[in-house]
């Protein structure tokens, strides 16, 4: 009885870790959730209330995601003040996330969908933008970890420059000493037609938007082809040039990936900037039309 007794009792306990630890992740996920429709449901009883006592309630609406504006960029600051006892930086992200799905029901009960004039309709398109890129980025910024995992040990964005020159450096360098013999005269040859551009020049704005290893599986697949040309010691230096061609495409992969998640940083960063300059000359312009200055 006593083993069983034991048994049970670590049942009990592995289950009880597994629902405190779900119960957790759910928590974490739905508390924030819930406090952004509280905020919600508050501002749209805000702004029924000025409508109901014959204020003009843009204002609050108007306000309100003016705030929730300048709050969203407080991220942009903490990732810059990296030293700063600001507390952890995935919590900033999470609250920037939460804060920005409160933002565009701000943004419905302040405009509504469908907007008209020049300039209010330059303001939505630049919302818009602002929402649709910060989906992106989120999307591009949670899965790009693993695929860099996937592509071998991480390289700093400063340092692939230079890795990349190494790696076309040492590929050339392999090639000569392949043109030297007869055995592997061929792999000289093939370098020359075939891998000399790819180790000399970066990949296109196709590969870096989407990069894949449709380019690598080819090139390898060529290599092994020559294979049938080569002598012994020519097929040992076709295997080290097929490891180049496999260093080159991860630093390229890495590249593609890293500049991708700054190219969407920056460009939610710059709509952001720009749609509070354009809501600074909205604001003045609504208090001067309502004769509210």
């Amino acid at each position: 009885m006593i083993p069983e007794a034991q048994s049970q009792s670590r049942s009990s306990l592995l289950t009880a870790t597994l629902m405190r630890f779900g119960f957790a992740r759910i928590a974490s996920r739905s508390v924030p959730a819930a406090i952004v429709l509280v905020a919600w449901l508050i501002l749209r009883s805000m702004r029924n209330r000025s409508a109901a006592s014959m204020q003009n309630e843009a204002f609050v609406t108007g306000y309100s995601l003016a705030t929730v504006c300048l709050l969203l960029m407080l991220l942009g600051l903490r990732k810059r003040w990296v030293g700063a006892p600001l507390g952890p930086l995935a919590i900033w992200q999470r609250s920037h996330h939460y804060l920005g799905v409160f933002c565009v029901g701000a943004y419905g009960l302040h405009a509504g969908m469908i907007t008209t004039g020049w300039f209010e309709s330059a303001l939505a398109i630049l919302f818009w933008a602002i929402a649709v890129s910060g989906i992106v980025g989120w999307y591009v910024n949670r899965t790009s970890p693993r695929l860099l995992r996937a592509a071998g040990a991480q390289v700093l964005r400063q340092d692939i420059p230079e890795r990349t020159t190494l790696v076309a450096t040492q590929a050339y360098e392999l090639a000569l000493e392949s043109a030297g013999n007869n055995h592997s005269a061929a792999l000289a040859d093939h370098y020359r037609n075939r891998l000399s551009r790819y180790f000399a020049t970066g990949r296109g704005w196709l590969y870096r938007l989407s990069p894949s290893g449709s380019h690598r599986r080819r090139l390898l697949s060529e290599l092994e082809n020559v294979d049938r040309y080569l002598g012994d010691e020519g097929r040992t230096l076709r295997r080290k040039m097929s490891q180049l061609v496999q260093s080159k495409d991860d630093l390229d992969f890495q590249s593609a990936i890293q500049n991708r998640m700054r190219f969407w940083a920056s460009a939610h960063a710059w709509l952001l900037g720009s749609f509070l300059v354009f809501a600074v000359v909205h604001v003045v312009v609504a208090h001067r039309f309502t004769s509210a200055w």
